[in-house]
């Protein structure tokens, strides 16, 4: 009668997890099952980030303006080198050279009056996990993040694609189905982009799985489209030059925002070159810090156009395996609930699984605000994030209030990417290979959420042009108690007024790009401000109780 008990038991799992995926497809608060893995547990699974190594028999090379291809071809079998690929857009020629002679090659291109720049290519390797058991159902992330309140305005549109960087996707999962706007496989110059590993459906699934749909999860991105380009192998590992190749690629086939659930320890002049072809065009692009537990800087996420992001957990706190330091930029949920292969659906974690939340909000935000650009949004992200007292440079992200922040930007003049300080440059010695990473998924403990951010549309007045003057509009009510603005200011002195109209103080407070406390007033109508600023984005915070409308002035150093 073993086999009866054995039936029972599967029956039990199936309407267990089948319940579970029903109350979490809708966006009202999860379903909140048994807790079957600790915190601890979480952080005790985790494996450490390897490091990044040179790649074997490869060169990468851009020759000056001027060299002809014929003329490349003639250096390059000089030098006992042959193209083995090339990145077109980027001017950057991937060559082979004998192993072994890797050294030798490079020193004597590199004295070659034709070649602007030569360097080796490096590794870089997915910052993996082991999901664990399919039945945990238990969606904290979303509610953390205030994206349950996001969706009330916006769930995503089909025209934002977010181009998923990593082992490929399972393009038969049942909660993907509808979703995909065309794939590439870098590695084989081919479209068939078919995930051999899984890490890459699990990162699609968390950005913008089909939702609201009775089956599966719940994503960040509902109604967001999904691009899979495969640069990264079976076993998780790849090369910056194909990544690069994957930038490139996603940028010129449309996609908004490029995720990366990847990272290597060394960067390359190649995947830098990459990143900025991608980031002038208008994308966003956000990467994985690592699960590496140490405040080195990776890359691709350690570039100032990337928006880099660390894990936390339930309480806000950082998990133990994930990176940190100034030059990450924010946190998102380490743990969520996704998609894998072969109809699986289980908890992903690591900050392969944060990266792909924070590229479902900025999708979000795309949707919500069309013409937004690129500076925009991630301006929005950044200072509109929760601060949780991390070593990183913004907080936690809020999806709501990123919204509520795009919709109140200032439209007057563009606004850079927030570059915390400290960001190093690329290096081109021995860098990363993949991350094991984390697995088991924490019980979810909602807290009290962040303040909305502004909705109000901010009118540019004209100025010197050292200076910008900007002016806010907006109020503060029973429900909405502050609001929150954002500049972009160059170092130095600035100016301001707030004038309201309740008889009530109100009070302004500023934070400086790195999160200190600039300024804190309170008081009646007009409130005359001054302060000092630091080069980057700062955040300004109006509140009270009560009812009241108020106008906001701002006159700072242009950046």
């Amino acid at each position: 009668m073993e086999w009866l008990g054995a039936l029972a038991r599967t029956l039990v799992s199936v309407v267990v997890a089948v319940s579970s995926m029903i109350g979490t497809a809708i966006h009202s608060a999860p379903v909140d099952p048994p807790d079957h893995t600790s915190a601890a547990a979480v952080q005790s699974s985790i494996t450490a980030s390897r490091s990044s190594t040179l790649v074997d028999a490869r060169l990468l090379v851009r020759y000056r303006t001027q060299v002809t291809t014929a003329q490349a071809e003639v250096v390059e079998r000089t030098h006992g080198a042959r193209k083995k690929a090339e990145i077109r857009q980027l001017g950057i020629r991937v060559l082979e050279v004998p192993r072994g002679s890797e050294a030798g090659a490079l020193r004597s291109l590199a004295a070659d009056p034709l070649v602007e720049f030569v360097e080796r290519d490096q590794t870089v390797a997915m910052t993996n996990t082991a999901p664990n058991d399919y039945w945990w159902p238990s969606q904290w992330s979303q509610v953390k993040t205030r994206a349950n309140a996001a969706w009330d305005l916006t769930t995503g549109s089909p025209s934002v694609v977010i181009a998923v960087l990593d082992t490929g996707v399972d393009l038969a999962q049942p909660d993907l189905q509808g979703k995909f706007v065309g794939a590439y496989n870098v590695l084989t110059g081919s479209s068939d982009a078919t995930d051999d590993n899984g890490h890459g459906t699990w990162a699609a699934g968390v950005a913008a799985a089909a939702s609201d749909n009775t089956i599966g999860v719940a994503s960040y991105c509902w109604h967001c489209s999904l691009m899979p380009v495969k640069v990264l192998g079976a076993d998780g590992i790849g090369t910056m030059s194909d990544v690069a190749a994957g930038i490139t690629w996603a940028t010129d086939h449309g996609a908004r925002v490029i995720s990366m659930s990847l990272s290597g320890t060394a960067g390359t002049t190649t995947l830098q070159s990459a990143v900025r072809y991608a980031h002038d065009r208008g994308v966003v692009l956000v990467a994985a810090a690592g699960n590496y537990g140490n405040s080195t800087p990776t890359y691709p996420a350690a570039y100032p156009e990337v928006v880099s992001v660390a894990g936390t957990d339930p309480n806000d706190a950082l998990y133990s395996w994930s990176d940190f330091g100034s030059w990450v930029k924010l946190a998102a949920p380490g743990c969520n609930y996704t998609t894998g292969r072969a109809g699986w659906f289980g908890s992903f974690c690591g900050t392969s699984s944060a990266t792909p939340a924070v590229a479902g909000i900025a999708a979000l935000a795309f949707s919500y605000a069309a013409s937004a650009t690129n500076l925009a949004v991630e301006a929005a992200i950044t200072s509109s994030a929760a601060r949780i007292g991390a070593p990183i440079a913004y907080g936690r992200v809020d999806a709501y209030a990123t919204l509520l922040s795009v919709a109140g930007m200032p439209s007057s003049t563009p606004l850079p990417t927030p570059a915390p300080s400290g960001t190093p440059s690329p290096s081109v010695t021995p860098a990363p290979i993949p991350t094991p990473a984390p697995t088991a998924t924490p019980t979810p403990a909602p807290t009290t959420s962040p303040s909305p951010t502004a909705t109000a549309t901010p009118v540019a007045t004209p100025a010197p042009a050292s200076t910008i003057t900007t002016t806010f509009s907006g109020a503060v009510t029973n429900k909405n108690s502050s609001r929150s603005f954002a500049i972009t200011a160059g170092a130095g002195s600035g100016s301001g007024r707030l004038d309201f109209s309740k008889a009530a103080p109100l009070t302004i407070t500023l934070y400086g790009p790195d999160g200190t406390l600039l300024l804190s007033q309170s008081g009646g109508s007009p409130l005359e401000l001054s302060f000092s600023l630091a080069a980057g984005t700062s955040q300004i915070v109006v509140s009270g109780s009560g009812q009241s409308s108020f106008s906001l002035t701002l006159t700072y150093p242009a950046p």
